[in-house]
């Protein structure tokens, strides 16, 4: 089954297609790879289909749900998160206090969401997200103090919070040390590896195409290629996108 859709997508900025007609899916239990150089649209086709922006055109669907210009705190609550290229913690706030603050909840204050007795046991599953991505030695320290490779480890702890169904990371691996880059591999693969289902941008071409099953590119807005790994090694549309040949 389908678990992400996305059927002649557009989206423009003034005369300017971000993405142009773009039809992509990923089944559930995929790992699935988004690439294309600088400026290709590949934020933006995250972004529409996230609900950060309405698409101009065409439809998204989340497996049976056309989402097409929801809500993001809508889609979220479906099962469908996203992560950023830079990544979005509460600074001030503790790891562990930064990753409770992703549970799933309404008409909750602050103080509801950290303290209420009744969250022990999400106390507890926060914990082990936190142990689960290496920072349970950063526990009570203050995310802002993070480097940006633990913060994007602190952005995946939070995203498994919400256990959703479609995870979607921007640049996972960007600006992050090798070290930290063979311990995000080496998470999403596990994850992966236990069902979850995963769209992934990454400019990091060794990265992206030793994890991601299939592999769609785009350039200028427009898809160019799909395919495996080495189909995309090896496709004249994508060197000529990448390296101008």
């Amino acid at each position: 089954m389908k678990a992400l859709s996305v059927v002649d997508l557009s989206k423009h900025f003034g005369g300017v297609y971000a993405v142009d007609g773009v039809t992509l899916h990923v089944d559930e239990g995929e790992l699935v790879g988004l690439m294309g150089p600088n400026g290709s649209g590949k934020t933006t086709l995250f972004n529409c289909v996230a609900g950060f922006y309405k698409p101009d055109g065409g439809q998204v669907y989340l497996k049976e749900n056309d989402i097409t210009g929801w809500k993001m705190e809508t889609i979220c609550e479906l099962g469908l998160y996203r992560t950023f290229q830079l990544p979005r913690v509460f600074p001030e706030l503790t790891v562990l206090q930064n990753v409770l603050l992703s549970q799933p909840h309404r008409n909750e204050s602050l103080l509801d969401v950290m303290f209420k007795s009744s969250q022990r046991e999400l106390v507890e599953r926060a914990r082990g997200f936190i142990e689960f991505v290496g920072l349970t030695h950063l526990i009570e320290e203050p995310a802002g103090s993070l480097s940006g490779g633990q913060q994007k480890l602190l952005e995946l702890a939070s995203a498994l919070m919400k256990n959703p169904e479609v995870i979607l990371l921007d640049e996972p691996t960007g600006g992050v040390n090798p070290t930290v880059i063979n311990e995000i591999k080496k998470l999403i693969l596990e994850l992966n590896a236990s069902g979850k289902t995963f769209l992934v941008i990454e400019h990091n071409m060794d990265v992206i195409m030793d994890i991601a099953q299939r592999l769609y590119v785009l350039d200028y807005g427009e898809l160019i290629a799909d395919g495996s790994s080495e189909e995309i090694r090896n496709n004249d549309k994508v060197l000529e996108a990448y390296f101008g040949r």
